[in-house]
């Protein structure tokens, strides 16, 4: 028999028996039952970690019988494994290169995996905490924290493969540092759900502590002027703000130079649908590369006197709301097509990638007679647009879906209609007919 089919059916048969098991007879033995299959599913993970490891062997072993150049060897293929597991190609990233470390350089740490002494989280965390060493400084720290593997707490573990890195080769940790205060200040911005996002800035720890410090001092001298408004006047809405929110108000105001939190500019693009703007519809509103929001809080957006507002219409089809087309004779994407497509898209298109819509463009190559339009326009990360070139990646589908092949011929399909599409109710057949109704805006056309 096939060792995948084997394969595949014991999982099965596993997974099968798992399911049917019937309910522990006591809190105790529930708590045994969470703690075997934890440990079964650490072994699994060392099973896939050593897969992963092969499959990357056999493919530069490939390669090389193939006299593909080195450095052009094993593209793309950590968004294989990230698609093979479900997750995105930076995922897919960060467990390739610790199956990598783990069946090389880190015995330890992976026999502590087979065992389910320590789990694949914890696994994750020395292999990264060790990538910038040499291979002979990674097994002295994997022997060196063995015995507190599956002990240490994730903080802990970190910082004693810290310690010891920073032990073994004190003269390129300073280098590092002085590198990392040079090129890796960074601002992020990750959408937390309910109407809110994280704004974080990775900055060295001088610069850190200096920043809070900072907020920390503006938010107690706001906290003592409130208390002392509030002496006089006792029914202060002022006085329901805790201390989180005052410093959160006040890193706004010093950032944008605004005199209150709520009076900032910026430009939003909110796609609605016109039951919710016009209407008392649920359905949310989704903004562009960061997902829903309430319909209220956009329409309380949307009553502000003070706010600038440009409404523009999107034609959809009534059955599913998917947006009309577009073409164009240049090899660019034109830019109201782009935003088309951007607005579809939302996010990379690529199955499981998290990253945003950064790059227009075709499915089926330009170069082989693909067209510049709606129907073979993709919105994509700059990383995906990049790996679809390297050899034995296809992109194929239509407005509605997209297929990824791999170069084993795995193939991963996905939707891609507008995101809002999905969450939103629509009737099948025609519209209804407009009465006493001017669309005053053209179809939109490309040179």
């Amino acid at each position: 028999m096939d060792t995948a089919v084997l394969v595949a059916e014991k999982v099965q048969e596993f997974t099968t028996f798992l399911a049917s098991l019937p309910p522990a007879g006591s809190e105790a033995d529930n708590i045994d039952r969470i703690h075997s299959i934890e440990r079964a599913k650490r072994a699994l993970s060392a099973v896939q970690a050593k897969a992963t490891h092969h499959f990357v062997e056999q493919r530069q072993t490939h390669e090389t019988a193939s006299n593909i150049p080195t450095s052009m060897q094993i593209k793309g293929i950590e968004a294989e494994v990230g698609l093979a597991r479900g997750e995105s190609p930076f995922v897919g990233a960060g467990l390739t290169h610790t199956a990598t470390a783990l069946c090389t350089v880190l015995p330890h740490t992976l026999a502590a995996l087979e065992t389910g002494q320590v789990s694949e989280y914890h696994a994750k965390i020395v292999a990264e905490q060790t990538n910038h060493l040499c291979d002979a400084h990674r097994r002295e720290i994997d022997a060196a924290i063995n015995d507190k593997l599956g002990q240490a707490s994730s903080t802990r573990l970190r910082n004693l493969i810290q310690g010891h890195a920073y032990r073994l080769d004190r003269e390129a940790a300073n280098q590092r540092a002085a590198d990392n205060a040079r090129r890796r200040r960074r601002i992020c911005l990750d959408p937390a759900g309910e109407g809110m996002m994280y704004l974080t800035a990775e900055l060295p720890t001088h610069q850190g502590v200096a920043v809070m410090d900072a907020l920390t001092k503006t938010t107690d001298q706001r906290l003592a002027a409130t208390r002392t408004t509030n002496d006089a006047e006792s029914d202060s809405a002022d006085q329901q703000l805790g201390r989180d929110q005052v410093m959160a108000d006040a890193f706004v105001e010093l950032l944008t130079g605004q005199t209150t939190a709520g009076a900032v500019t910026a430009e939003v693009v909110v796609i609605m649908h016109d039951s919710t703007l016009l209407g008392d519809d649920d359905l949310p509103g989704w903004v562009l590369g960061q997902g829903p929001l309430p319909a209220g809080m956009v329409k309380d957006w949307l009553a502000n006197p003070d706010a600038a507002k440009f409404l523009r219409r999107l034609y959809t089809r009534a059955t599913d709301g998917q947006l009309v087309a577009l073409d164009s004779v240049r090899r660019r994407f034109p830019t109201v097509l782009s935003k088309m497509l951007k607005l579809r898209d939302d996010t990379c298109a690529t199955p499981w990638c998290n990253s945003p819509a950064q790059d227009i463009d075709h499915r089926h190559p330009w170069a082989k007679g693909g067209t510049t339009s709606w129907a073979n326009g993709l919105g994509l990360c700059k990383r995906c647009n990049q790996r679809k070139e390297n050899r034995g990646w296809t992109y194929t589908g239509t407005p509605d879906h997209l297929t990824v092949t791999t170069p084993t011929g795995h193939q991963y399909t996905v939707p891609t209609k507008p995101p809002i599409t999905q969450i939103a109710h629509h009737k099948s057949g025609d519209p209804p007919t407009l009465q006493n109704t001017t669309i005053d805006i053209s179809w939109p056309t490309a040179a």
